[in-house]
């Protein structure tokens, strides 16, 4: 059966995209360059504030390291004024996250944004308690390496094939798949689910109220799997 149920924060469980463009967009008019919509900004996250801010630059500074440093200074500024100010959890998903707890299941975060944003954001919109582990960008590698994850699985005493993967990018997809997680893709945030089969989600959510009953889906097909292995081993 499944242990422990790890999300994904942006685009997962909460719209944090209103604050981050108020941020990005201060940042590059601070520096004199275009602001970006929210379009724009959609097809940069998932890779960690760094990535975020050199794609969002002008294609012609996005190798310059220096101005990516200086760029990432002020946006990580602009950012921490505005942070909480507009984000929000989804329709649906206090909700599932209660009913997930209540059934004994383990739950983490695991975001590729700055820790301290991601802990911050976790206890004002969904309060202390509820997450057994909240990790954000740390000294382990970003998704989609697996070490961050698989760390999260030891820390909750969980095997990886008992952990589930829950996010809205090919970035959690492959997460997932390379920390040998089962995977649901959430098509309600920031990528289609094409692009989240394709990347090897099991599973796709259309919407919050989708999970509780995937996740019953998912146990009842792990037991049918142990009942077959059961009978195979005792036909021997």
């Amino acid at each position: 059966m499944i242990k422990a149920i790890i999300f994904d924060l942006d685009g997962t469980l909460c719209d944090t995209m209103p604050d981050l463009r108020t941020a990005m967009n201060a940042m590059l008019a601070r520096l004199g360059y275009k602001t970006r919509s929210r379009a724009d900004l959609i097809r940069f996250i998932n890779n960690g504030a760094r990535e975020f801010v050199r794609r969002s630059l002008p294609k012609e500074v996005q190798r310059v390291e220096f101005i990516i440093d200086s760029a990432l200074g002020v946006y990580e500024t602009e950012y921490a004024k505005c942070y909480c100010e507009k984000t929000k959890a989804y329709d649906g998903i206090k909700a599932m996250l209660m009913e997930l707890k209540g059934r004994g299941y383990k739950l983490a975060v695991l975001s590729n944004k700055q820790d301290k944003f991601v802990k911050d954001i976790i206890d004002t919109v969904f309060g202390k308690g509820l997450f057994n582990i909240v990790q954000g960008q740390s000294n382990l590698p970003t998704k989609p390496n697996p070490e961050s994850s698989l760390a999260i699985a030891r820390a909750l005493g969980a095997k990886p094939d008992k952990c589930l993967f829950l996010g809205d990018s090919d970035v959690d997809m492959e997460t997932a798949k390379n920390a040998g997680m089962l995977s649901i893709g959430c098509a309600w945030g920031y990528r289609e689910a094409e692009v989240l089969l394709g990347a090897g989600a099991e599973r796709i959510a259309e919407n919050p109220d989708a999970i509780v009953p995937l996740v019953d889906e998912i146990e009842g097909e792990l037991a049918r799997m142990r009942e077959e292995a059961r009978l195979a081993k005792k036909r021997k």
